[in-house]
């Protein structure tokens, strides 16, 4: 078995050297047409079905062959050079230039799209996932509107295209619907970069509700979930957390009282006063990135908790 394998592997290898530019035509691309015993056919496929494949049986043959998918323990389309540069753009979070890629390959291989997590479909996908981390809404309902979902069977994605019902809300404003969809999520059990996705599409509804509260522990939650892992979202909820307690009249008194004879250390105000100083620190140091605290948070900065007097007075004295 382990010496099929590593045939496998090396004629995957042989096709991905000698394939030839996927920008000429007529489209092809290489693949191995995998047996259940473990043998396997070098192929160029040419168009596929959910049933049916069309292949050369090499690069330069002018015939072509027919045969069912389910003839095949399955079928492995060698990854396309342009798909791996889309991915990793993506993977660096250069969001604007991945998506143009990911259009791109999309088109080239809509061809064999319908074959399972086909690069077609795989392209299309990650195209929205683009337009959702560039903040893009409308964008992504339109592009969701084209999207055939059948050829993904990943759980992941497929949960992914379920919390584009969420950003739809969020698009077309739907505050009461957001507030409803959120909380039956919250009940499920989600993958961390999901559940802050919820988190965050929620703490705007709530926002809008007029129920700040509950917002600034939705956007926590969107901070926290995954470990700021899905840094575009940890940014814009630290800001509206910044935004939620800079509005506060109790921060407000706090900021005012601070360092004179009325601040108040146990007050609600300055618990709020302090703890938007340490969101806007983490900010400045490394949520924002190559984003810059704005202008209008910068103040907060200087709020730090303060230790106690009678604590230094009894260091001094010892």
């Amino acid at each position: 078995m382990k010496i099929r394998l590593a045939a496998i592997l090396l004629a995957a290898m042989a096709i991905g050297a000698m394939a030839q530019n996927p920008q000429s035509a007529p489209f092809q691309t290489p693949a191995l047409l995998i047996k259940e015993s473990g043998s396997f056919t070098r192929a160029w496929l040419v168009a596929a079905t959910k049933a049916s494949i069309r292949y050369r049986e090499n690069e330069v043959a002018v015939d072509t062959v027919d045969a069912k998918v389910s003839d095949f323990k399955s079928i492995y389309v060698i990854e396309p050079r342009e798909y791996t540069k889309a991915m990793d753009l993506y993977q660096a979070r250069k969001y604007k230039e991945a998506r143009e890629h990911f259009a791109a390959v999309k088109e080239l291989y809509k061809p064999i799209q319908a074959l399972q997590n086909s690069h077609a479909a795989l392209a299309a996908f990650y195209e929205m996932e683009c337009l959702r981390k560039l903040g893009d809404l409308e964008g992504l309902a339109a592009a969701l509107q084209k999207f055939d979902k059948d050829p993904l069977t990943r759980e992941t994605q497929l949960r992914q295209l379920e919390l584009y019902l969420l950003w739809d809300a969020v698009r077309a404003k739907s505050w009461d619907s957001i507030d409803n969809l959120a909380k039956e999520r919250a009940k499920t059990r989600l993958p961390g970069e999901h559940r802050v996705q919820v988190a965050y599409c929620h703490g705007l509804a709530l926002e809008e509700l007029q129920r700040p509260e509950d917002a600034l522990l939705a956007y926590q939650t969107a901070m926290t979930a995954d470990a700021g892992a899905s840094e575009e979202i940890t940014r814009q909820a630290a800001l509206r957390v910044l935004a939620i307690l800079s509005a506060d009249p109790e921060v407000k008194r706090a900021i005012k009282a601070w360092g004179t004879g009325q601040e108040r250390k146990n007050s609600s105000g300055y618990s709020k006063l302090t703890e938007a100083s340490a969101v806007a620190t983490l900010f400045e140091k490394t949520l924002g990135a190559d984003t810059p605290l704005p202008a209008e948070f910068k103040e907060l900065l200087i709020y730090k908790p303060k230790i106690e007097e009678s604590a230094n007075a009894g260091e001094s004295k010892e």
